[in-house]
């Protein structure tokens, strides 16, 4: 049987800085606007993500890594902008300005909020339970729209950590790149927080309404990103909704390869419906090569398996994903047994005191909030910005869970 061509969607954000030293002439609305000009550049691609070749079984894994890292930048951006603007250089006083008929390049014409020492208070979010009280807010929107592109919520302008964190959203098809005209309704949500549990820093991604078509392939999808063994890795764990009838839409080539799948999971799995959802962990160390060590599935069902859709891998070319490894230079192979992992990379069973392997993160993913995961009782009950159970994505088609703009 054919490998069937599946495609997933990437976000990459680059993130530029100014130098600030000839600026300070300058009034602090154009210093604003130079520096959200120059420093928000939304980017987009589409990768493979399973098809005819071991190395394009991971297409995700090799580009994952560069969009967390552009994503987490995004925040710590828009932050520096407004702090270079100087809006903090009276600590503690309260400003509340609104900026109108700003050109943005790449943007337009846009109205600008910025609340510094001016609390927002009762904010929800899909990534923490009950509500949160920021300090701080900023708001992109278009001139006479009445929904926002964008908008911030923070505490502090020196650190996410050891508060309420940081919680972006924004809506990629105002952000002006040919390749986001037709991503549609999509939303974006990114909260950044402490928790020691897993060491110092962590970031989860989380978005719904995706049109699932050729630009943007998924419907919903959560990515969970923490710093870990002091600051020398990288845990990534993400899950992403996908559908068979659009897959054969934009693959119509694939359209009995993939219908030959959706029975073969349905059987194994005794599942029902047109999803089908794919599971990725990863641990990557931060020094060249970041050697890296993942571990994938799908499943259709509200469990996963340590193969596709719990076949057997004789029954499916392609079955058995895990474990992969990669470097600098991207795929190196896979298909592997744990004690065939190379000892300098991330290693599959054994973790640390504030990280786990990649069997424990992998075990982490694809679950509930308050879930408790065998062995692991020291990092305690699943957190909210962890879930990312089938149930908690399929209920986005009726809510939006609190993944809105406020």
């Amino acid at each position: 049987m054919k490998k069937i061509l599946l495609l997933i969607l990437f976000l990459s954000v680059s993130i530029q800085f100014s130098d600030f030293h000839n600026q300070t002439r300058k009034s602090s609305q154009t210093i604003l606007k130079e520096m959200l000009s120059e420093s928000i550049q939304i980017g987009f691609g589409t990768e493979k993500l399973w098809s005819a070749t071991s190395a394009d079984n991971w297409g995700f894994v090799r580009q994952s890594a560069t969009w967390a890292r552009g994503n987490s930048g995004i925040i710590d951006s828009l932050i520096l902008a407004i702090k270079n603007a100087g809006y903090f250089n009276n600590p503690g006083e309260a400003r509340s300005d609104v900026l109108t008929n700003i050109n943005l390049s790449g943007f337009g014409s846009a109205t600008l909020t910025i609340k510094i020492n001016t609390p927002t208070n009762n904010i929800a979010s899909t990534a923490y339970t009950g509500t949160k009280n920021f300090n701080h807010f900023f708001e992109i929107k278009k001139t006479g729209a009445s929904t926002p592109s964008l908008q911030l919520f923070f505490d502090d302008p020196n650190t996410t950590l050891g508060n309420d964190g940081a919680l972006v959203y924004y809506r990629l098809v105002d952000f002006g790149n040919p390749q986001f005209a037709n991503v549609g309704d999509v939303i974006t949500e990114s909260y950044t927080g402490n928790e020691s549990v897993y060491g110092t820093k962590f970031q989860t991604y989380t978005w719904r309404n995706g049109p699932e078509n050729a630009s943007w392939i998924s419907k919903h999808g959560r990515v969970v990103l923490t710093e870990v063994d002091s600051g020398r890795q990288l845990c990534f764990r993400s899950v992403v909704r996908l559908s068979f009838t659009k897959l054969k839409e934009i693959n119509p080539a694939g359209a009995a390869t993939l219908d030959q799948l959706k029975t073969l999971c349905h059987n194994a799995q005794g599942s029902s419906g047109d999803n089908i959802y794919y599971v990725l962990a990863y641990m990557q160390k931060f020094d060249s090569p970041f050697l890296t060590t993942a571990k994938a599935t799908f499943t259709t069902a509200a469990t996963k398996a340590e193969t596709i859709c719990n076949l057997p891998a004789a029954s499916f070319a392609g079955a058995k994903l895990s474990y992969g490894i990669f470097n600098i230079n991207g795929y190196v192979t896979d298909q592997l047994n744990a004690d065939q992992v190379p000892a300098e990379y991330p290693s599959p069973t054994v973790g640390g005191a504030d990280f786990m392997s990649v069997d424990e993160a992998f075990n982490r993913t694809y679950v509930a909030f308050n879930d408790s995961i065998a062995g692991q009782a020291t990092l305690g009950t699943v957190k909210q910005y962890e879930e990312t159970s089938k149930v908690y994505f399929d209920a986005f088609d009726g809510s939006a869970q609190n993944l809105s703009f406020k």
